[in-house]
């Protein structure tokens, strides 16, 4: 499972596309930039209300780590995300370990953002530099959206620019906004779902190339493989693996999965599975994608282009082995070298 933090407050890079700026700020400053709202904790424990239920037959009442490997990004967003989330997995029962503490405190693990894979954009050199060729280029197609960048510029007082990533910041801005609690105005809201369809086609232009799949989720799918084998050869090892991550890290695991028709822009709280699972009658193995939009939405079953309506294990794999990297390739292809400095404060 890959998922998305909850709400947050804007990141300092999309404050310019909100109007009332003003109350937001003050808002701002009782979480701090890009941290988790009161909404988004709460959105965190539905996240986990949703896992215990679908997958609850995969797990004890209590806490094992032989069940279940959380993994979180280096953000304190994604922390507090999956903190929250596991509270809800793992509610304190009547064999609680205190019968003052109505918690049970679940570890998961992190990596630098230097090192983590899941986060090429800020330390693979080579997919850099392909993002921000594309950053600063037109959005294909721009002509479309003509009257939309006309009106919000009118509406907004900002100049719309013809960067691909000008929707995106801007649909981030929005929903950072209402994160806080904080009402568009009513003609923003009545653009949003045009703005959404937008900021869509920017993330499937900067992150959705083929050539640099590999590069930004290429370990992931190489370790939902490699844990694939384990299990057909009767090893025991954790039936589910939990990634607290971005919207960027749920787009890019969509996309390497040949995901079709694109996902658009991951809400607050989006989670994306890959389920391996066995025909009872054939013995056949299939991998089931499951989308849950937002933890208030219903789950849906997700198509791979390439495959009938499931895939089985060998057509999956055939379609999306080109993909996969050990860690040591990944590092390699990025060209990536301990002295690459990397910022990390959009997410920090």
């Amino acid at each position: 499972m890959v998922h998305r933090h909850g709400d947050r407050a804007p990141i300092p890079l999309t404050i310019q596309y909100i109007g009332n700026s003003q109350e937001v700020l003050e808002l701002t400053n009782k979480y701090g930039y890009g941290q988790l709202t009161d909404a988004g904790r709460l959105c965190g424990y539905k996240l986990g209300k949703y896992i215990r239920r679908r997958y609850g037959g995969l797990l004890s009442t209590r806490y094992n780590k032989t069940e279940i490997y959380i993994r979180s990004t280096d953000s304190t967003r994604t922390k507090m995300t999956v903190l929250a989330a596991m509270a809800a997995v793992y509610p304190a029962g009547e064999d609680n370990w205190s019968n003052d503490v109505n918690w049970t405190p679940v570890p998961y693990t992190t990596v630098p953002v230097k090192y983590d894979d899941l986060l090429a954009v800020f330390n693979c050199p080579v997919f850099i530099n392909e993002y921000k060729r594309r950053q600063e280029n037109p959005l294909p197609g721009l002509a479309k959206y003509k009257n939309l960048m006309t009106e919000l510029s009118d509406v907004l007082g900002v100049n719309i620019t013809k960067k691909s990533s000008t929707f995106y910041f801007m649909y981030d801005a929005f929903t950072s906004q209402k994160g806080l609690g904080i009402p568009l105005s009513p003609r923003i809201e009545e653009l949003l779902p045009n703005i959404a369809i937008a900021a869509g086609e920017s993330l499937e232009y900067t992150f959705g190339n083929k050539s640099y799949l590999s590069l930004q989720a290429g370990v992931l799918l190489k370790e939902f493989d490699r844990e694939v084998d384990k299990l057909l050869k009767g090893k025991d090892i954790p039936r589910i693996r939990v990634y607290s991550a971005h919207d960027i890290t749920v787009f890019q695991f969509a996309s390497i999965l040949g995901i079709s028709p694109p996902i658009g822009v991951p809400k607050y709280g989006a989670l994306l599975s890959l389920e391996l699972r066995r025909d009872v009658e054939t013995g056949q193995y299939i991998v089931v994608p499951v989308y849950l939009k937002d933890p208030d939405a219903e789950e849906m079953y997700l198509h791979i282009a390439g495959c009938d309506e499931f895939c089985d294990l060998d057509s999956f794999r055939n379609l999306t082995s080109k993909y996969m990297l050990e860690e040591k390739e990944w590092r390699q292809l990025c060209e990536y070298h301990e002295d690459f400095e990397i910022d990390s404060s959009p997410i920090d």
